[in-house]
């Protein structure tokens, strides 16, 4: 094309077409992450991002507007590795992965079309987009262990009669609980989020940037472990009368403000001078092609196009018939149920008693987004009536020391079941399922778990032998069969 028929290409209109683009292409995977910022007050502050991100490239748009737009077709690769990823996420109803890949389909296209120079200038704006994720919930369990050591060492500190049992903290009149909204995930989640873009507005040397996020990462578990011990000992001093209902997590967002101002009135103290702003000379549209920039855009929107392409033809399965699960385990029905799992919507539930342990099977002829073997919300005994004391880790199955309020205790062992994999892992059998999807074979699957009472170690050993003995067989053969 001559220098007299070349297409002036704006910034502005790119970036509008591109986000465009992205909604057009994946507005089902970007409606179900808005639905969960809806329902999650955890990620509430997702809905602030886009905003953030106009106002940060507004405030740098005068040297923006000034650099070329020069698309870069190697970004392509990871264009289409990011769809690969995205890809097994949506077959296998893996949120976390679908939403993560999403997500960053958006920078990736910024980045691709609009070249290096732009991406670099603009690469806290593309990083910080990634915080519209709604991901991290996976660390609640980890953050709960963490509250209830910190609130337990406290309480020792003060001279108060404490008591522990997994998540259960006893003292003097009360017993507590260090629930999921007590883990601390929603003042983490927002402490990081804000740091990030405070340090990244404040400091101009990396090394203090990189110290501040830390700062930011450390603070709210601190804090967190602070606000349950001080909730825990104004539930004491006042016989059980404050700080034991809603009104706890009410104290907790007060805390939480009081938190991030002294945060960020200790990172003022450090703030670095503005340097000076140093913008090339030039226009605010750049004279080039029209077809590089094209080219690029419609090369990302056939990449794109293919794998939904892709996808939509791999759902179209057979499912498989149900497999006979009383001809490999054959019970009788008189057995206790309190501690029985929790699965969401599956195709087949199965319990008794089976050589003189409990057992619970279930099956899952596909996955879909209410009804898959691997999800947060099925669990693997009733946790609104046990709590898990410890766990131990094997190759082909996995045991758990659960007990109940009242003091019983029971063990059991469980594992997942694919065609392909046996397994106790979550992640390993979601990535599993998936493969199966890309392979074009429908993704079921089965949770097998067995249990027992127990009140001394000679009946937890003996447990431990029944389990494993019982997990030492292969059973992906009874679903193979039903194929």
């Amino acid at each position: 094309m001559s220098e007299g028929l070349a297409k002036r290409v704006n910034l502005l209109s790119i970036l509008v077409l591109l986000l465009a683009t992205w909604l057009g292409l994946f507005w089902d995977s970007v409606m179900a992450t808005v639905a969960i910022w809806e329902r999650s007050e955890t990620f509430a502050h997702c809905f602030l991002i886009l905003p953030i991100c106009i106002y940060l490239l507004h405030r740098d748009w005068p040297a923006l507007k000034q650099l070329p737009i020069k698309p870069n077709l190697w970004l392509l690769l990871p264009l289409l590795a990011t769809l690969i990823f995205w890809l097994f996420g949506d077959l296998a109803h893996i949120a976390a992965i679908e939403q993560l890949s999403t997500f960053m389909m958006l920078p990736l296209m910024c980045w691709l079309v609009l070249g290096n120079q732009i991406a670099s200038r603009m690469w806290f704006v593309l990083l910080f987009w990634m915080f519209s994720v709604p991901e991290g919930e996976f660390l609640i369990p980890a953050l709960q262990e963490v509250t209830a050591d910190f609130t337990v060492m406290a309480i020792q500190m003060t001279g108060i009669p404490v008591y522990r049992e997994g998540l259960y903290i006893a003292i003097p009149g009360g017993l507590f609980e260090v629930a999921v909204a007590c883990s601390g995930i929603r003042y983490l989640i927002a402490s990081l989020t804000l740091g990030c873009l405070f340090a990244y507005l404040t400091y101009y040397k990396w090394h203090k940037r990189l110290l501040f996020v830390l700062f930011a990462l450390v603070l709210p578990i601190v804090a967190n472990g602070l606000r349950a011990y001080g909730i825990v000992m104004i539930a004491y001093m006042t016989d059980m009368e404050y700080a034991t209902g809603a009104d706890h997590l009410v104290y907790g967002w007060l805390f939480f403000g009081v938190v991030i101002f002294i945060m960020f009135s200790i990172g003022s103290i450090w703030r670095d001078p503005e340097p000076e702003l140093k913008s090339p000379e030039g226009a605010d549209t750049r004279a080039l092609p029209l077809r590089n920039t094209a080219f690029a855009w419609l090369s990302a929107v056939i990449l794109i196009l293919a794998a939904i392409g892709y996808n939509t033809s791999a759902r179209d399965i057979q499912r498989p018939a149900a497999p006979n699960l009383k001809a490999s385990w054959p019970v009788a029905l008189d057995m206790e149920s309190a501690w029985l799992p929790v699965f969401q919507n599956p195709d087949l539930e199965y319990s008794g008693k089976y050589q003189q342990l409990d057992f619970y099977a279930v099956w899952y002829g596909h996955n879909a987004e209410d009804s898959k073997l691997i999800s947060s919300v099925n669990q693997l005994y009733n946790r609104s009536s046990w709590t898990r004391i410890n766990s131990q880790s094997h190759a082909d199955y996995q045991l758990l020391e659960i007990s109940s309020l009242d003091g019983h205790r029971r063990m059991l062992a469980y594992s997942y079941v694919t065609p392909w994999l046996q397994s106790p892992s979550n992640i390993k059998v979601r990535l599993t399922q998936a493969l199966q999807a890309l392979a074009g074979q429908p993704q079921q699957g089965m949770a097998l778990v067995i249990s027992q009472p127990v009140q001394n170690d000679d009946d937890r050993n003996a447990f431990r032998e029944r389990a494993e003995e019982f997990f030492s067989h292969n059973y992906q053969q009874v679903l193979n069969d039903n194929r």
